[in-house]
Protein backbone atom coordinates (compact mmCIF):
# COMPACT_ATOMS: atom_id res chain seq x y z
CA UNK A 1 0.00 0.00 0.00
CA UNK A 2 2.49 2.63 0.78
CA UNK A 3 4.50 1.64 -2.40
CA UNK A 4 1.34 2.68 -4.33
CA UNK A 5 0.45 5.82 -2.45
CA UNK A 6 4.78 6.49 -3.06
CA UNK A 7 4.24 5.75 -6.80
CA UNK A 8 0.82 8.11 -7.26
CA UNK A 9 2.95 11.12 -5.48
CA UNK A 10 6.11 10.34 -7.99
CA UNK A 11 3.81 10.30 -11.13
CA UNK A 12 1.47 13.23 -9.77
CA UNK A 13 4.74 15.45 -9.17
CA UNK A 14 6.15 14.72 -13.01
CA UNK A 15 2.70 15.55 -14.47
CA UNK A 16 3.00 18.68 -12.51
CA UNK A 17 6.35 19.47 -14.12
CA UNK A 18 5.36 18.99 -17.28
CA UNK A 19 1.87 21.18 -16.75
CA UNK A 20 4.53 23.72 -15.32
CA UNK A 21 7.04 23.81 -18.59
CA UNK A 22 3.97 23.68 -20.61
CA UNK A 23 2.56 26.86 -19.00
CA UNK A 24 6.04 28.10 -19.26
CA UNK A 25 6.33 27.93 -22.77
CA UNK A 26 3.33 29.03 -23.52
CA UNK A 27 3.59 32.28 -21.69
CA UNK A 28 7.15 32.96 -23.64
CA UNK A 29 5.01 32.50 -26.36
CA UNK A 30 2.09 35.12 -25.38
CA UNK A 31 4.86 37.35 -24.28
CA UNK A 32 6.65 36.88 -27.39
CA UNK A 33 3.50 37.56 -29.57
CA UNK A 34 2.97 41.05 -27.22
CA UNK A 35 6.31 42.31 -27.80
CA UNK A 36 6.05 41.72 -31.42
CA UNK A 37 2.44 43.60 -31.43
CA UNK A 38 3.57 45.93 -29.39
CA UNK A 39 6.55 46.72 -32.11
CA UNK A 40 4.31 46.16 -34.93
CA UNK A 41 1.82 49.21 -33.55
CA UNK A 42 4.61 50.78 -32.47
CA UNK A 43 5.85 51.27 -35.95
CA UNK A 44 2.33 52.17 -37.33
CA UNK A 45 1.73 55.09 -35.25
CA UNK A 46 4.77 56.24 -36.17
CA UNK A 47 4.50 55.36 -40.03
CA UNK A 48 0.94 57.02 -39.69
CA UNK A 49 2.50 60.46 -38.18
CA UNK A 50 4.89 60.41 -40.77
CA UNK A 51 2.21 59.73 -43.66
CA UNK A 52 0.19 62.69 -41.35
CA UNK A 53 3.10 65.17 -42.06
CA UNK A 54 3.88 64.43 -45.12
CA UNK A 55 0.44 65.66 -46.34
CA UNK A 56 0.53 68.07 -44.17
CA UNK A 57 3.55 69.55 -45.43
CA UNK A 58 1.15 69.32 -49.07
CA UNK A 59 -1.12 71.79 -47.16
CA UNK A 60 1.30 74.18 -46.27
CA UNK A 61 3.12 74.50 -49.21
CA UNK A 62 -0.84 75.05 -51.34
CA UNK A 63 -1.27 77.36 -48.58
CA UNK A 64 1.84 79.54 -48.81
CA UNK A 65 1.19 79.16 -52.73
CA UNK A 66 -2.40 80.26 -52.00
CA UNK A 67 -1.61 83.80 -50.60
CA UNK A 68 1.48 84.49 -52.74
CA UNK A 69 1.24 82.84 -55.90
CA UNK A 70 3.58 84.62 -57.64
CA UNK A 71 6.59 83.21 -54.80
CA UNK A 72 9.29 82.12 -57.29
CA UNK A 73 10.15 78.06 -57.88
CA UNK A 74 11.03 75.97 -57.09
CA UNK A 75 10.76 77.01 -53.16
CA UNK A 76 11.28 74.64 -50.50
CA UNK A 77 9.63 75.07 -47.01
CA UNK A 78 10.46 73.28 -43.70
CA UNK A 79 8.56 72.76 -40.14
CA UNK A 80 10.60 70.76 -37.29
CA UNK A 81 8.05 72.90 -34.70
CA UNK A 82 5.37 70.07 -34.29
CA UNK A 83 6.26 68.20 -31.99
CA UNK A 84 5.59 64.35 -33.05
CA UNK A 85 8.09 65.14 -35.93
CA UNK A 86 8.89 67.57 -39.13
CA UNK A 87 8.31 67.70 -42.82
CA UNK A 88 10.16 69.64 -45.82
CA UNK A 89 7.90 70.06 -48.79
CA UNK A 90 8.97 71.42 -52.10
CA UNK A 91 6.47 73.06 -54.94
CA UNK A 92 8.17 73.53 -58.46
CA UNK A 93 6.57 73.99 -61.72
CA UNK A 94 5.05 71.07 -63.85
CA UNK A 95 6.13 70.92 -67.30
CA UNK A 96 4.76 68.33 -69.88
CA UNK A 97 6.54 65.53 -71.66
CA UNK A 98 7.89 68.48 -74.26
CA UNK A 99 9.51 70.25 -71.18
CA UNK A 100 7.43 73.20 -71.04
CA UNK A 101 5.84 74.58 -67.88
CA UNK A 102 2.32 74.04 -68.02
CA UNK A 103 0.37 77.53 -66.65
CA UNK A 104 -0.80 77.17 -63.04
CA UNK A 105 0.02 73.62 -62.40
CA UNK A 106 2.82 72.61 -59.85
CA UNK A 107 4.19 69.82 -58.42
CA UNK A 108 4.59 69.74 -54.33
CA UNK A 109 6.79 66.47 -53.34
CA UNK A 110 6.45 66.12 -49.28
CA UNK A 111 8.19 64.37 -46.81
CA UNK A 112 7.02 63.73 -43.09
CA UNK A 113 9.03 62.11 -40.49
CA UNK A 114 8.14 61.22 -36.96
CA UNK A 115 10.66 59.45 -34.49
CA UNK A 116 13.19 58.25 -37.86
CA UNK A 117 10.38 56.95 -39.58
CA UNK A 118 9.93 58.56 -43.12
CA UNK A 119 6.99 59.19 -45.28
CA UNK A 120 6.73 60.86 -48.76
CA UNK A 121 3.61 62.41 -50.54
CA UNK A 122 3.93 63.86 -54.42
CA UNK A 123 1.05 65.74 -55.61
CA UNK A 124 0.20 67.42 -58.49
CA UNK A 125 -2.33 69.96 -58.89
CA UNK A 126 -3.25 73.40 -60.47
CA UNK A 127 -4.83 77.04 -59.34
CA UNK A 128 -8.36 77.59 -60.89
CA UNK A 129 -8.78 80.56 -63.03
CA UNK A 130 -12.20 81.72 -63.55
CA UNK A 131 -12.76 84.18 -66.39
CA UNK A 132 -15.15 86.48 -64.86
CA UNK A 133 -16.12 88.73 -61.65
CA UNK A 134 -17.82 86.12 -59.98
CA UNK A 135 -17.98 82.32 -60.91
CA UNK A 136 -21.03 81.71 -63.44
CA UNK A 137 -22.90 79.29 -60.97
CA UNK A 138 -24.05 82.46 -60.04
CA UNK A 139 -25.66 83.49 -63.17
CA UNK A 140 -28.59 80.95 -61.99
CA UNK A 141 -31.83 82.14 -60.05
CA UNK A 142 -31.75 78.62 -58.59
CA UNK A 143 -29.08 75.70 -58.66
CA UNK A 144 -28.93 72.68 -57.00
CA UNK A 145 -25.44 70.42 -56.22
CA UNK A 146 -27.97 67.51 -56.23
CA UNK A 147 -31.26 66.57 -57.11
CA UNK A 148 -33.92 69.34 -57.61
CA UNK A 149 -36.92 69.17 -57.34
CA UNK A 150 -39.67 71.99 -57.61
CA UNK A 151 -42.98 70.98 -56.27
CA UNK A 152 -46.41 72.98 -56.03
CA UNK A 153 -46.16 76.83 -55.74
CA UNK A 154 -42.75 78.01 -57.08
CA UNK A 155 -41.99 80.44 -59.69
CA UNK A 156 -38.90 81.20 -61.00
CA UNK A 157 -37.62 83.95 -63.39
CA UNK A 158 -34.02 83.23 -64.49
CA UNK A 159 -31.89 80.14 -65.17
CA UNK A 160 -32.61 76.90 -63.30
CA UNK A 161 -29.70 74.24 -62.98
CA UNK A 162 -28.39 71.73 -61.06
CA UNK A 163 -25.89 68.26 -60.59
CA UNK A 164 -28.50 65.93 -60.43
CA UNK A 165 -32.18 65.23 -62.28
CA UNK A 166 -33.90 68.40 -62.45
CA UNK A 167 -37.89 67.79 -61.92
CA UNK A 168 -41.00 69.90 -61.79
CA UNK A 169 -44.71 69.14 -60.58
CA UNK A 170 -47.87 70.66 -59.73
CA UNK A 171 -48.09 74.09 -61.14
CA UNK A 172 -44.36 74.85 -60.53
CA UNK A 173 -43.39 77.54 -63.60
CA UNK A 174 -39.86 78.28 -64.79
CA UNK A 175 -39.51 81.24 -66.92
CA UNK A 176 -35.87 80.89 -68.19
CA UNK A 177 -33.86 78.33 -69.42
CA UNK A 178 -33.23 75.09 -67.60
CA UNK A 179 -29.98 72.69 -67.34
CA UNK A 180 -29.06 69.62 -65.24
CA UNK A 181 -26.53 66.85 -65.21
CA UNK A 182 -29.38 64.35 -65.26
CA UNK A 183 -32.92 64.23 -66.92
CA UNK A 184 -34.98 67.00 -66.93
CA UNK A 185 -39.20 66.23 -66.57
CA UNK A 186 -42.29 68.53 -65.95
CA UNK A 187 -45.44 67.25 -64.68
CA UNK A 188 -49.19 68.08 -63.89
CA UNK A 189 -49.10 71.92 -64.93
CA UNK A 190 -45.58 72.59 -64.69
CA UNK A 191 -43.73 74.30 -67.44
CA UNK A 192 -40.19 75.66 -68.36
CA UNK A 193 -40.22 78.04 -70.79
CA UNK A 194 -36.48 78.34 -72.06
CA UNK A 195 -34.31 76.13 -73.68
CA UNK A 196 -33.60 72.76 -71.80
CA UNK A 197 -29.97 71.04 -71.03
CA UNK A 198 -30.03 67.50 -69.40
CA UNK A 199 -27.27 65.54 -69.09
CA UNK A 200 -24.93 68.45 -69.30
CA UNK A 201 -21.58 68.42 -67.81
CA UNK A 202 -21.66 69.14 -63.82
CA UNK A 203 -20.71 72.16 -62.58
CA UNK A 204 -18.61 72.39 -59.47
CA UNK A 205 -19.46 74.32 -56.95
CA UNK A 206 -16.50 77.08 -55.26
CA UNK A 207 -15.04 76.54 -51.72
CA UNK A 208 -16.18 78.88 -49.25
CA UNK A 209 -12.97 79.85 -47.87
CA UNK A 210 -14.03 81.00 -44.41
CA UNK A 211 -10.22 82.14 -43.40
CA UNK A 212 -10.03 84.35 -46.13
CA UNK A 213 -13.51 86.00 -45.57
CA UNK A 214 -12.39 86.38 -41.80
CA UNK A 215 -9.14 87.63 -42.58
CA UNK A 216 -10.60 90.68 -45.14
CA UNK A 217 -13.73 91.20 -42.65
CA UNK A 218 -14.56 94.59 -41.62
CA UNK A 219 -17.08 93.53 -38.72
CA UNK A 220 -16.65 90.07 -37.21
CA UNK A 221 -19.55 89.26 -34.80
CA UNK A 222 -19.80 85.86 -32.40
CA UNK A 223 -22.26 82.90 -32.79
CA UNK A 224 -26.18 83.41 -31.98
CA UNK A 225 -26.05 87.38 -33.68
CA UNK A 226 -28.68 88.68 -34.66
CA UNK A 227 -29.05 91.36 -37.47
CA UNK A 228 -32.16 93.43 -36.32
CA UNK A 229 -33.64 97.25 -37.52
CA UNK A 230 -31.32 99.05 -40.23
CA UNK A 231 -27.96 97.23 -40.76
CA UNK A 232 -25.27 99.12 -42.48
CA UNK A 233 -23.19 97.22 -45.02
CA UNK A 234 -19.65 97.49 -45.76
CA UNK A 235 -17.53 94.82 -47.63
CA UNK A 236 -17.58 91.49 -45.44
CA UNK A 237 -19.23 91.03 -42.06
CA UNK A 238 -17.71 87.79 -40.65
CA UNK A 239 -20.23 85.42 -38.16
CA UNK A 240 -17.94 82.91 -36.31
CA UNK A 241 -21.18 80.61 -36.23
CA UNK A 242 -25.03 80.96 -36.37
CA UNK A 243 -26.81 84.01 -36.97
CA UNK A 244 -30.29 85.57 -37.54
CA UNK A 245 -31.04 87.62 -40.87
CA UNK A 246 -33.78 90.30 -40.52
CA UNK A 247 -34.56 93.63 -41.20
CA UNK A 248 -33.13 96.58 -43.41
CA UNK A 249 -29.82 96.56 -45.22
CA UNK A 250 -28.01 99.65 -46.50
CA UNK A 251 -24.43 99.72 -48.68
CA UNK A 252 -23.08 96.88 -50.16
CA UNK A 253 -21.81 93.66 -48.25
CA UNK A 254 -21.75 90.25 -47.64
CA UNK A 255 -22.73 88.20 -44.14
CA UNK A 256 -19.90 84.80 -44.29
CA UNK A 257 -21.22 82.90 -41.71
CA UNK A 258 -19.49 79.90 -39.95
CA UNK A 259 -22.94 78.03 -39.13
CA UNK A 260 -26.46 78.25 -39.79
CA UNK A 261 -28.37 81.69 -41.52
CA UNK A 262 -31.49 81.46 -40.30
CA UNK A 263 -33.95 84.66 -42.10
CA UNK A 264 -36.79 84.99 -39.62
CA UNK A 265 -38.67 87.48 -41.18
CA UNK A 266 -38.26 90.33 -44.16
CA UNK A 267 -34.42 90.81 -45.14
CA UNK A 268 -34.94 94.50 -47.76
CA UNK A 269 -32.55 96.76 -49.27
CA UNK A 270 -33.27 100.46 -48.11
CA UNK A 271 -32.54 101.83 -51.84
CA UNK A 272 -32.77 98.38 -54.08
CA UNK A 273 -31.33 100.17 -56.66
CA UNK A 274 -27.93 101.16 -55.29
CA UNK A 275 -27.78 98.83 -52.11
CA UNK A 276 -26.89 94.44 -52.51
CA UNK A 277 -27.03 92.38 -50.04
CA UNK A 278 -25.42 88.62 -49.99
CA UNK A 279 -25.55 85.93 -47.58
CA UNK A 280 -22.73 83.13 -47.67
CA UNK A 281 -22.82 80.48 -45.40
CA UNK A 282 -21.12 77.18 -44.65
CA UNK A 283 -23.77 75.61 -42.70
CA UNK A 284 -26.93 76.28 -44.54
CA UNK A 285 -29.33 78.64 -45.10
CA UNK A 286 -33.35 78.49 -43.35
CA UNK A 287 -36.08 80.53 -44.51
CA UNK A 288 -38.95 80.70 -41.69
CA UNK A 289 -42.54 81.98 -42.26
CA UNK A 290 -43.16 84.50 -45.14
CA UNK A 291 -40.27 86.22 -46.19
CA UNK A 292 -39.08 88.56 -48.78
CA UNK A 293 -35.37 88.23 -49.20
CA UNK A 294 -33.64 91.44 -51.41
CA UNK A 295 -30.06 89.35 -52.16
CA UNK A 296 -28.78 86.42 -53.24
CA UNK A 297 -27.91 83.74 -51.07
CA UNK A 298 -25.08 81.08 -51.23
CA UNK A 299 -24.51 78.02 -48.99
CA UNK A 300 -22.44 75.24 -49.78
CA UNK A 301 -19.85 72.91 -47.19
CA UNK A 302 -17.63 69.91 -48.63
CA UNK A 303 -17.65 67.95 -45.45
CA UNK A 304 -21.94 68.16 -45.01
CA UNK A 305 -24.14 69.33 -47.83
CA UNK A 306 -25.66 72.74 -46.65
CA UNK A 307 -28.94 73.23 -47.60
CA UNK A 308 -31.39 76.09 -48.77
CA UNK A 309 -34.58 75.20 -46.66
CA UNK A 310 -37.85 77.92 -47.68
CA UNK A 311 -40.17 76.88 -44.83
CA UNK A 312 -43.60 78.77 -45.74
CA UNK A 313 -43.36 81.68 -48.46
CA UNK A 314 -40.12 82.59 -49.65
CA UNK A 315 -40.20 85.84 -52.13
CA UNK A 316 -36.40 86.08 -53.23
CA UNK A 317 -35.18 88.99 -55.96
CA UNK A 318 -31.83 88.00 -56.11
CA UNK A 319 -30.84 83.85 -56.46
CA UNK A 320 -29.90 80.52 -54.75
CA UNK A 321 -26.89 78.39 -54.66
CA UNK A 322 -26.88 75.55 -52.56
CA UNK A 323 -25.95 71.91 -52.14
CA UNK A 324 -29.01 70.87 -51.55
CA UNK A 325 -32.81 72.92 -51.74
CA UNK A 326 -35.86 71.71 -50.43
CA UNK A 327 -39.31 74.04 -50.38
CA UNK A 328 -41.64 73.01 -48.03
CA UNK A 329 -44.52 75.64 -49.18
CA UNK A 330 -44.33 78.71 -51.98
CA UNK A 331 -40.76 79.45 -53.19
CA UNK A 332 -40.57 82.57 -55.71
CA UNK A 333 -37.65 83.92 -57.16
CA UNK A 334 -36.49 86.70 -59.53
CA UNK A 335 -32.96 86.59 -60.78
CA UNK A 336 -30.28 89.72 -60.12
CA UNK A 337 -27.28 89.41 -60.83
CA UNK A 338 -25.12 89.62 -57.38
CA UNK A 339 -22.47 92.51 -57.33
CA UNK A 340 -20.49 91.52 -54.35
CA UNK A 341 -17.49 89.42 -55.08
CA UNK A 342 -18.58 85.66 -54.37
CA UNK A 343 -16.84 82.64 -53.78
CA UNK A 344 -14.37 81.81 -56.31
CA UNK A 345 -14.46 85.71 -58.22
CA UNK A 346 -11.56 86.67 -59.59
CA UNK A 347 -10.63 88.98 -56.37
CA UNK A 348 -10.06 85.69 -54.49
CA UNK A 349 -7.37 83.62 -54.17
CA UNK A 350 -7.04 81.05 -56.80
CA UNK A 351 -8.19 77.56 -55.17
CA UNK A 352 -5.82 74.64 -55.19
CA UNK A 353 -7.15 71.84 -56.78
CA UNK A 354 -5.32 68.42 -56.71
CA UNK A 355 -4.74 66.30 -60.14
CA UNK A 356 -3.18 63.33 -58.54
CA UNK A 357 -2.10 62.23 -55.37
CA UNK A 358 0.83 59.58 -54.99
CA UNK A 359 2.60 58.22 -51.95
CA UNK A 360 6.08 57.65 -52.63
CA UNK A 361 7.18 55.59 -49.45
Amino acid sequence: MRRRRGSESGFALVSAMIFLVVLLIVGASLVQTSMQELKTASRVRKESRALNLAEAGIDYAAWRLYYAPSTPLPVTWTRSDLGTGSFTVTASRYVDLSGNPVPNTVVLQSTGASQGWPSQVKVVGNFLQNPGVNNPIFDNALFSNSDLSLKGTADITGTVACNGNLGLQGSAQVTGDAQASGGITTKGSSQITGAQAPYAPKVPMPTIDLAYYRSIATTVVSNGYSFNGTTALNGVTYVDGDCNVNGTFSGTGIIVARGQVHVNGNATLQDPSSDSLAIVSAGGVTINGTCTVQGFIYTHNLDVPAGFTGNGTADITGGVVADVITCNGTLLVHYKEPTQSLPGATSDPAQFAAISWRRVR
